[in-house]
């Protein structure tokens, strides 16, 4: 007979000897949600019997996560600003260093009724947390892959924002017809030859579109490209927050001064400088 307590145990030793940093805590996290209770039950009760069908599929996942495929995929969600994204290998998941890009916006959004453009939307993760707090923002969210836009428009039907979320496919700001107050984006911003350093067997870049996370030799090209374009839709007292890798903070700053107005960085919970902003007004 296995148990939740013999099955924790094994997942961990499986994962650790394949050498997964969080090794535990996956091996926690993939079987709760096998079982259908939350962690904290399976501490309590490691004595529970699990059915033959449930052990089947918690070993799966214990050797698909061994080789590397992120969490967020093998249970199909993951939480982002206290609410739950649908994820699957057609977009990237959402990382907690990009709260701050909605902090941001937040915080000069305020409660005002206006029209925000999230670019380069992926999971929607950004324009429905942003459509969850803000009730009187409208927003546009685009993407080039008419893949995640599918999953956007579920997330924004499961999150209860689809009435005031509107999803437009095409490249940047390309969809824009209209001037907008403000421009939110976490674009691609790895260098092309990122992936020789950074993924691997047990890399989640492994597995994760490479369009949503490479823009050219020095990972700033879709940033540049959307910068361009921000004086076609931005409203003369509008703002645009970029997040960024930290180091190209300064590069993005650079980008941003031409369009006049205040240009200043924010700092993620780990006191990076991630997302970049101008203010016009």
């Amino acid at each position: 007979m296995r148990t939740w307590g013999a099955e924790r145990a094994l997942g961990t030793s499986r994962l650790r000897a394949a050498g997964i940093d969080t090794a535990a805590l996956d091996a926690d996290v993939l079987l709760a949600h096998v079982v259908g209770v939350a962690k904290e039950t399976l501490y309590a009760h490691p004595d529970t019997e699990l059915s033959r069908g449930a052990c089947d599929r918690y070993r799966e996942m214990v050797v698909r996560r061994s080789r590397g495929e992120p969490v967020a995929y093998l249970r199909g969600w993951k939480e982002f600003y206290g609410l739950r994204f649908a994820v699957d290998p057609r977009v990237l998941i959402p990382r907690p260093e990009t709260e701050t890009l909605v902090d941001v916006a937040r915080g000069h959004i305020a409660g005002r009724a206006l029209t925000v453009a999230d670019v380069g939307t992926g999971s929607g993760a950004v324009a429905i947390a942003i459509a969850a707090h803000e009730h009187r923002a409208r927003i546009i969210a685009t993407d080039i892959s008419a893949d995640a836009l599918a999953v956007a428009r579920a997330n924004a039907l499961s999150n209860h924002v689809a009435d005031r979320v509107e999803f437009r496919e095409g490249d940047l700001l390309a969809p824009l017809t209209e001037k907008v107050d403000v421009v939110v984006a976490n674009l691609p911003y790895l260098r092309d030859d990122a992936p020789r350093a950074l993924t691997g067997d047990r890399t989640s870049l492994a597995y994760e579109p490479r369009v949503a996370v490479l823009a050219g030799p020095d990972g700033l090209a879709l940033v540049r490209q959307a910068v361009a374009g921000l004086p076609r839709v931005l409203a003369a007292d509008g703002a645009a927050f970029f997040e960024c890798d930290p180091p190209q903070a300064a590069e993005v700053a650079a980008l941003l001064v031409p369009l006049g107005g205040a240009v200043h960085a924010a700092r993620d919970l780990s006191g990076a400088s991630r997302v970049v902003g101008v203010r016009r007004a």
